[in-house]
C-alpha cells in the first residue's frame, strides 16, 4: 500500500492565519514565521509547492511541506497574490496610486521569482483579477491586455514585448491551457457590426484559426476545455431589450480551436445562463 501526502489547507481569519492537515489525521501545523498582522490574502501555488500570504507590511512565500519561509518581499500595501501555473513566479497587486511622487515606480502589478523574492518587473493595472496577467501552461509567456492589443512577454524580460496581437476594439482575451496554447480575443458589437471572437495560435497571429460573430454581446466569459482544444463562450448584454430578464440577455457558443466546428449551443429553455462547467475528464459540459 502506497502512502500519500496529507491534504493541507490554510485559512485566514480577522486576527490570525493557520495551516492544518485534513482528516483523517487532522492537526494544526506550525508556521516558522507566523504573521502578527492581519493577512490580506493567501494562496497556494497550483502544484502545491508554495504557500504565499501578504500583510500590510510584507509578503512571504513558504515551502508548503516544511512551512519554512523561502522568500520575503518587503513591500507595503500589497493586497492580493497569485502564482503562475507551475509556481515559478508570484504575482502581487497593489491599489493604483495616480498621485505617486515624481520618479517613483508606479507599477502596481508586479512579478517576482517565487523561490527568491527577486523582482522581475511590473505593469499598471487598475483592477485585479485572475485574468489580469495570463500565462501559458509552460510559463514561456505571460500576456496582458492593452488598448487595441494583447502583448506577450517572457517572464524574465518584462520590459520587452516578445509577441503582440493587435486587433482594433479588443476588450477581453483568454489564453488556453494545454501544450499548444491558443489565445481567444473578443471585440464587442458596435453599431450594426456584430461582436466577434477570434482564436489564434500563440506566436502566429497572421490568420485566426477560428472565428465566430454574434449580436447581443457586450461582454463574454471564456471557458476552455482542460486540453485547450475547445472553447465555450458565454455572451452577456447589460440590458435585456425584450424586458424578459433583469440580468440582461445571454448566449452560449461552442468553438473548436482547430476551426473545424462552431455553433450556438441549443438549450431547452430561454432565459439567463448562470454558469458553465466542463467535465474535467471528458468533452462534456454542463449549463445552468
Amino acid at each position: 500500500m502506497t502512502t500519500r501526502e496529507a491534504t493541507q489547507f490554510a485559512f485566514r481569519a480577522a486576527k490570525e492565519m493557520g495551516v492544518w492537515t485534513a482528516p483523517p489525521n487532522a492537526a494544526s501545523a506550525s508556521l516558522s514565521d507566523k504573521p502578527v498582522e492581519e493577512v490580506r490574502a493567501l494562496k497556494y501555488s497550483p502544484n502545491g509547492q508554495y504557500l504565499a500570504w501578504t500583510t500590510a507590511s510584507e509578503t512571504r512565500v513558504a515551502d508548503a511541506q516544511t512551512l519554512a519561509t523561502v522568500a520575503t518581499i518587503a513591500r507595503k500595501n500589497i493586497v492580493d497574490v497569485r502564482f503562475s501555473p507551475k509556481g515559478t513566479y508570484l504575482i502581487t497587486w497593489e491599489r493604483f496610486s495616480p498621485n505617486a511622487a515624481e520618479g517613483d515606480d508606479t507599477n502596481n502589478l508586479r512579478v517576482w521569482e517565487a523561490a527568491t523574492g527577486q523582482a522581475l518587473g511590473g505593469f499598471k493595472q487598475n483592477n485585479f483579477s485572475a485574468s489580469a496577467l495570463q500565462w501559458t501552461d509552460d510559463e514561456r509567456f505571460c500576456a496582458k491586455l492593452f488598448s487595441g492589443e494583447v502583448r506577450f512577454y517572457t517572464p524574465t524580460a518584462l520590459r520587452r514585448v516578445a509577441l503582440k496581437l493587435a486587433l482594433d476594439g479588443v476588450s477581453e482575451f483568454s489564453v488556453s491551457p494545454g501544450l499548444s496554447p491558443s489565445v481567444a480575443v473578443f471585440v464587442p458589437e458596435r453599431g450594426s457590426k456584430p461582436g466577434m471572437v477570434r482564436m489564434y495560435n500563440v506566436g502566429s497571429f497572421t490568420r485566426p484559426t477560428a472565428s465566430k460573430t454574434f449580436f447581443k454581446a457586450d461582454k463574454v466569459e471564456f471557458h476552455w476545455h482542460r486540453l485547450g482544444t475547445n472553447l465555450l463562450v458565454l455572451t452577456q448584454t447589460d440590458v435585456d431589450k425584450t424586458g424578459r430578464s433583469y440580468y440582461g440577455e445571454s448566449g452560449l457558443y461552442f468553438m473548436a480551436a482547430a476551426g473545424n466546428f462552431d455553433c450556438r449551443v441549443p438549450l431547452d429553455r430561454d432565459g439567463p445562463i448562470h454558469d458553465v462547467a466542463w467535465n474535467p475528464e471528458d468533452k462534456e459540459f454542463a449549463v445552468s
